[in-house]
């Protein structure tokens, strides 16, 4: 139920021999799903106070251990095009070899597929994401050294397929950005926080806006995070979105002070989003309907019956389901049947018996459907 595999450089440095093994025995099967590796490289671009293993790891791995700035905000002057080939040609490098060198760990994970699979049938990255800065627009500083980035690193892999990340603080800036690219090409696209559910019409109309121009004028993008709203893009010509299991489907260019793994959340189809458990037990206790599943994961029994593994397969199946049932429809059509289901679900949680703080919880859970219906009908 997935198309291909996003490998954060950062776990992909730290972990090498683990997350090598896991990606490399997938690309050895009969589906041999492609995976690319995002480098992450808005971690460098910003003063880490208290810096991770793996963000010492990464900056091993491109041979620049400064990199990791801990004493003062980094600037673009601080990456001249002499250091920025360096580390794209270590980029390169490391993509290229990335098949044959990290297999350590393949028999184990091809053990647990179960299928019969070997080392020399692994495959390499199926393009490569060249490293890129976070950026206001185009009048931005660090956009003229994102784009040094991108040219050293197609220059430097020359046969192989070479991606630019456009990265975006704003939707509009997203615009402005993809607007300064002079030829038509495939990129991957990146508005940095973009929180689909607590996001306004505007923002999200802005990206919509910025897609829908973009592909217009003849390019074709992939966003490096996204949920059911990018989903519904689709009909903009967004050709698809990375999607965590459980997680994910948004985030910050500004690193998180701390991280871990995703917390137990029911995903609910009808809200298209993800919900604690006990929330989605009380609404399903309002009606059934609302968290209604078809998925073998559920299989009848209600949100709270689920154990954590089980949640996140069913949330693997729902997204599949979403892309087959909505990807394509109309953007008219889409924002009327959320404007349908938003007053629905206001009226069975306004007239159900909760108390006011539950009560104010579950109609929190439905505010991003008008929001999404503005955005797409504007």
């Amino acid at each position: 139920m997935y198309s291909g595999i996003l490998v954060p450089a950062t776990i992909a440095a730290f972990q090498r021999q683990g997350t090598g093994g896991f990606v490399l025995s997938l690309s050895a099967t009969d589906e041999s799903p492609p995976y690319l590796i995002d480098s992450r490289f808005p971690l460098f671009q910003q003063r880490l106070e208290a810096p991770k293993k793996s963000h010492t790891a990464l900056a091993e791995l491109l041979d620049d251990s400064q990199l990791v700035v801990t004493d003062h905000e980094p600037n673009p002057v601080d990456f001249p095009d002499e250091r920025i080939d360096a580390i794209a040609r270590h980029w390169v490098t490391f993509n290229l070899g990335y098949g044959q060198k990290e297999s350590a760990n393949f028999d184990k994970y091809a053990k647990r597929l179960g299928q019969d699979v070997r080392p020399e049938e692994a495959k390499a990255p199926e393009a490569i994401l060249a490293p890129y800065f976070a950026c206001s627009d185009s009048s931005d500083p660090w956009w003229q050294r994102s784009v040094r980035f991108f040219e050293s690193t197609r220059g430097q892999a020359s046969e192989v397929k070479c991606l630019r990340v456009v990265c975006a603080a704003t939707g509009a800036g997203l615009g402005d950005l993809l607007g300064a690219l002079r030829e038509p090409e495939q990129a991957v696209i990146w508005v940095s926080d973009l929180d689909e559910h607590n996001t306004t019409s505007d923002e999200l109309l802005s990206y919509r806006q910025a897609v829908e121009s973009a592909t217009n004028r003849g390019h074709e993008l992939f966003a490096l995070y996204g949920g059911f709203f990018s989903v519904l893009l689709g009909v903009t010509g967004l050709k698809g979105a990375s999607h965590g299991i459980g997680f994910s489907e948004h985030r910050s260019w500004r690193e998180l002070p701390q991280s871990g793994a995703p917390p137990a959340r029911y995903y609910l189809r009808r809200l298209h989003r993800y919900v604690v458990q006990d929330l989605a037990q009380i609404l399903y206790g309002i009606d059934p309907a609302i968290t209604e599943c078809s998925c073998p994961h559920c299989n009848g029994r209600p949100p709270i019956a689920l154990d954590y593994h089980e949640l996140m397969k069913h949330s693997v199946w729902c997204r599949d389901e979403e892309i087959r049932v909505w990807y394509g429809t109309d953007l008219k059509a889409a924002a009327d049947i959320l404007r349908d289901e938003y007053e629905g679900l206001t009226r069975q949680i306004t007239t159900a018996r909760l108390v006011p703080r539950i009560r104010g919880r579950a109609l929190e859970t439905i505010q991003h459907l008008p929001e999404w219906a503005g955005a797409l009908a504007g």
